[in-house]
């Protein structure tokens, strides 16, 4: 389903290279659960941000769904993101002025989806993710397990094949980040493909593959 070849990621400072990410091969099959993992600053988020057409590779070839992305135009590939994938983040990323509902909303009016079916798919999202009595409430009155939900449910709005999750219960407790990750973990079961960057040991043990990031270069990404 996704598909990096000869793919790097650099740029230019005070004019010497600075290499994010050095040359490398990276599949994922669809429907597979994979943890991006490695210290802070080892570009691990930059490498989920390429695979979900947010950055673009330096040099190489990246592939989704068959379709060659690397030299797409910038809003060829929002229009691609918008069909076929989702996002979480450790910040959540909610609009404030929006409520939950609205929050879910929001991408599905991008595409254009006609008012009364995103309204009733929003609906039906927060209440797959627990949530349906607070439609009408801003983030602000939400907790941060309850906005992580939300925000889940808005990845899910335009039915995307893949959800790319940076660091998703890092603002949470303990018991909310369990509830985050069972229910991320129970859309991959149904099919969705999952990739994860996580420092959590114990989520990167969820995952069917890691892929180790140190100092750009990457470990075990086949």
């Amino acid at each position: 389903m996704l598909k990096i070849v000869n793919g790097s990621k650099s740029y230019v400072h005070n004019k010497e290279t600075v290499n994010i990410l050095r040359p490398f091969n990276l599949s994922i099959k669809k429907g597979e659960f994979v943890a991006i993992r490695g210290k802070s600053g080892s570009g691990k988020s930059t490498l989920l941000h390429i695979l979900g057409c947010m950055d673009q590779l330096t040099e190489g070839d990246y592939y989704s769904h068959e379709v060659k992305l690397s030299t797409n135009q910038d809003h060829t590939l929002a229009e691609f993101r918008g069909r076929h994938f989702g996002f979480v983040f450790q910040a959540y990323h909610l609009v404030r002025e929006f409520t939950a509902l609205q929050n879910i909303e929001a991408p599905m009016a991008y595409q254009q989806v006609p008012r009364k079916q995103r309204r009733e798919r929003a609906l039906a999202l927060l209440s797959q993710v627990g949530l349906e009595d607070k439609a009408r409430y801003y983030p602000a009155q939400l907790s941060g397990g309850q906005q992580q939900r939300v925000a889940i449910a808005r990845a899910l709005a335009n039915q995307p094949d893949v959800i790319f999750a940076d660091e998703p219960t890092g603002n949470l407790d303990r018991d909310n980040g369990d509830a985050i990750i069972a229910l991320l973990c129970e859309l991959q079961r149904q099919g969705t493909t999952l990739v994860m960057v996580t420092h959590d040991d114990d989520l990167g043990k969820l995952a069917e593959r890691s892929i180790y990031l140190d100092n750009g270069l990457l470990e075990t990404p086949v």
